[in-house]
């Protein structure tokens, strides 16, 4: 009987050598087993075969369909990588910011902070301004209403920011012109958080025709560009953290200056302007081509400070629709390396503005270095003066170079140099000319100077005009009469006013009031006529005002800080002005005294240096 029995057929638990094998590969199997075959009477080893087929298949499935995929998408998937350290990046982030179906993601990034591609643009400005209309409006409306309360409201409402929302890490689908597309945001970790190239953004569309992808970017740019419309795009050459390397930052986009608000000679203005658009004439570039001359400009703009020399190469830059690039000798941490990769990243064609050049120190006069060297062999030398006054005069290109980290011949080179870059107009500002090195000014490097200098009289009477004259804006706001509304179809009646030439014909102004519906309120209509009048007399007010105030002594700031102590009554700027010049004469003096005292001291200081030193020899 024990013969005919059958013996079940089985595989039998593993040997010791298998089971400490699966232990290694697989960390607590012994327990894990034990545990199944107590409670469940489940030999894990009867199926390990079935396992690791099905384990092995896996792997190969997975790996064959990520094969299968990387074709796929090198085949029949068209994909454009936009690199963080791309100007690109900004344009294509400015426009994802603003689109609806990226606002509708369940995964983005929120933040208020104002960046290249954050910055408000042209509907965002529109809003407060006419947030700021509609505030001025209803405090001239509402006489009751305090500048306490209002100030309240206005401050309220700014610290609410306007928030700012970007896809997060990952992949976003959407659609674009009928095209599913998908945007993948990926950051790259293992360095540190400022390296470039940490960040970047892929887009990928179905087929191998990339065209959808370009006109997306060609949209991204324009829209980006667009925003800025008229207006002059300021940057500034920084780093945004110690260790990360120099570059141009976009900082700002002004309203264009008006070159009349200017106070120069006028034939000065327009040579000035000529000569920037000769240089940038194309005829004139293939001129300097074909002679072998570097193709560069450069100007320097002298005076004393307030004089408007700034101003001017602002204005310049928003006449001519060019980018200003500001750049700050004066940084400690600004190196020659930087300062060569700066000048070269420039555009063609822009303004490169150095602002108080001679405040730098490397483009001090190299005389004083000179004559240093040659007294360098002389003992006394050795005893001038503790303070170190005499030797920082002396030598000021070398204290100055460690303080700036740059040389005067370093920057020689990137403005002048072999490798300097084409196309771009380089302008210097100073307030002391003499201070300069000859080798900075000589043609090649600087070529056109323009003296600014203290008002004259015709100077004096344009300022007060450019303040106090007619301006379209000053007439809406203050002279706005309210707005009413038929009831029917809610369309809004506005009275026009207008004024024709610059508000003065023959001493009157021609003004046309056309009201559909309502009356414009007693009030306002007395503010406006009020204005207009004024307006209508701005001429001889001017002269009265050229009168008082003596031209070669003041600047066009300090002019123009008193008479905005009377933005609206002229008639009382007028009436203080020779105790305003009386005052700021005393100051002037005051101040030349002081200095004059100090500058006694230091060389009464220094000569009874040197006299001990040569008792001590």
């Amino acid at each position: 009987m024990d013969a005919n029995q059958t013996i079940p057929t089985t595989t039998g638990p593993l040997s010791t050598t298998d089971t400490a094998m699966l232990e290694v590969l697989v960390p607590g199997y012994s327990f894990i087993s034990r545990i199944l075959m107590s409670y469940l009477d489940f030999d894990v080893s009867a199926y390990l075969q079935i396992l690791v087929s099905i384990a092995v298949f896996g792997a190969t499935a997975r790996y064959a369909l990520f094969v299968i995929w990387e074709h796929f998408n090198e085949l029949f998937v068209s994909r454009a990588e936009i690199r963080l350290d791309d100007e690109i990046f900004h344009y294509l982030m400015f426009w994802i910011s603003r689109q609806p179906h990226m606002k509708n993601t369940n995964r983005f990034v929120a933040g208020l902070k104002t960046n290249s591609y954050w910055s408000q643009d042209e509907t965002d400005e529109e809003d407060l301004d006419q947030d700021e209309d509609d505030d001025e409006e209803t405090f001239n409306d509402e006489k009751d209403t305090s500048f306490d309360s209002y100030w309240a409201k206005v401050t309220t409402r700014d610290k609410y920011k306007k928030m700012q929302f970007t896809p997060s890490e990952g992949s976003h689908y959407f659609w674009y012109k009928n095209r599913p597309l998908m945007l993948e945001r990926e950051h790259r970790d293992g360095g540190a958080w400022h390296v470039m190239n940490n960040e970047r953004i892929f887009l990928s569309c179905l087929g191998r025709n990339p065209a959808i992808l370009k006109t997306l970017l060609a949209e991204a740019q324009q829209a980006y560009v667009e925003r800025d419309r008229n207006r002059t795009v300021i940057y500034r050459g920084s780093r945004i953290a110690a260790g990360q390397s120099f570059n141009w930052y976009r900082c700002m986009a002004r309203v264009p200056r008006p070159l009349s608000t200017v106070i120069l000679d006028q034939e000065q203005k327009e040579d000035f302007l000529d000569d920037i658009k000769e240089y940038l004439h194309p005829r004139t570039r293939r001129w300097y081509t074909n002679r072998g001359i570097p193709y560069r400009r450069g100007y320097l703009l002298h005076g004393p400070p307030g004089t408007g020399k700034t101003s001017l190469c602002f204005a310049a830059a928003g006449i001519l629709g060019l980018k200003l690039y500001l750049l700050d000798l004066n940084s400690t941490a600004l190196d020659e390396e930087a300062l060569l990769s700066l000048f070269s990243e420039l555009p063609r064609r822009c303004i490169i503005l150095l602002e108080d050049i001679d405040s730098a120190g490397i483009t001090k006069t190299r005389t004083s270095a000179a004559a240093s060297t040659s007294t360098s062999d002389n003992p006394a030398s050795d005893t001038t003066p503790k303070d170190g006054t005499a030797a920082a005069d002396s030598t000021g290109t070398k204290e100055n170079t460690k303080k700036g980290g740059i040389t005067l011949s370093a920057l020689l080179n990137v403005i002048d140099g072999v490798a300097a870059s084409e196309g771009r107009i380089l302008i210097m500002t100073t307030n002391h000319v003499e201070k300069l090195d000859p080798a900075l000014l000589r043609p090649g490097r600087v070529d056109m100077k323009i003296s600014f200098g203290y008002t004259s009289e015709a100077d004096i009477k344009e300022l007060f005009t450019s303040i106090y004259g007619a301006k379209d804006n000053d007439i809406a706001r203050r002279g706005a009469p309210a707005i009413h509304s038929n009831g029917t179809n809610g369309t809004v009646k506005l009275p026009t006013t207008t004024i024709v030439g610059d508000a003065k014909t023959n001493g009157e102004i021609v003004q046309n009031s056309q009201e559909s519906n309502g009356k414009v309120e007693k009030g306002k209509k007395e503010d406006l006529q009020r204005l207009v009048s004024l307006r209508s007399r701005i001429t001889d007010l001017a002269a009265e005002f050229g009168a008082v105030v003596p031209s070669g002594e003041f600047t066009a700031a300090e002019i123009q800080g008193y008479l905005l102590n009377y933005k609206e009554t002229p008639e009382l700027a007028i009436k203080g002005a020779a105790e305003w010049v009386q005052t700021a004469r005393e100051k002037k003096r005051a101040t030349k005294g002081e200095a004059e005292g100090e500058a006694e001291g230091e060389t009464e200081g220094a000569a009874e240096e040197e006299e001990k030193g040569e008792e001590q020899d």
